[in-house]
């Protein structure tokens, strides 16, 4: 019942990569049309959209794990813990950068906050690749004397 199945985890797997390249194309290409902020709200809206996407199916693997269902949640969230706090900061640095983008009439401040998005990109496309691999860990998934190792640790 709670053993990972391949196609499950590749399903998974797969939208995760593909939410990742979207968010850096949008990263990558949303300069193109920064000549009309029209253009804009549906990209820098589907580009949060997907961010809340990954982070649900992120939260929706991690909550079908045995761990999980063992009621040992805090054990997952010592594992992931700088990845949930890498993905909150990095949607907080996109939506800022956002409605900064369209409020702020100083260019120099928008420029400075578009910098430190496109910085911390990297931080996050990596724990979010490291995160949904390392769910695959056969060990969350099965009554192992692990999960007693790692709570006589706490």
């Amino acid at each position: 019942m709670f053993k990972l199945s391949l196609r499950k985890y590749s399903a998974f797997l797969f939208v995760q990569i593909s939410l990742l390249l979207f968010d850096l194309s949008v990263n990558t290409f949303s300069f193109l049309a920064r000549g009309s902020k029209n253009h804009l709200i549906p990209i820098y809206v589907a580009q949060d959209v997907a961010l809340v996407i990954s982070f649900g199916a992120l939260l929706y693997s991690l909550y079908s794990t045995y761990v999980s269902q063992a009621g040992l949640s805090e054990l997952l969230y010592s594992k992931f813990r700088g990845v949930f706090f890498v993905l909150i900061i990095y949607f907080l640095l996109c939506v800022i950068t956002q409605i900064a983008y369209y409020t702020l009439p100083w260019p120099k401040t928008i420029t400075a906050l578009y910098i430190i998005q496109r910085l911390f990109a990297p931080f996050y496309y990596y724990s979010c690749k490291r995160a949904s691999l390392r769910v695959s860990d056969p060990r969350f998934y099965e009554n192992l004397d692990w999960i007693s190792e790692q709570m006589a640790i706490k």
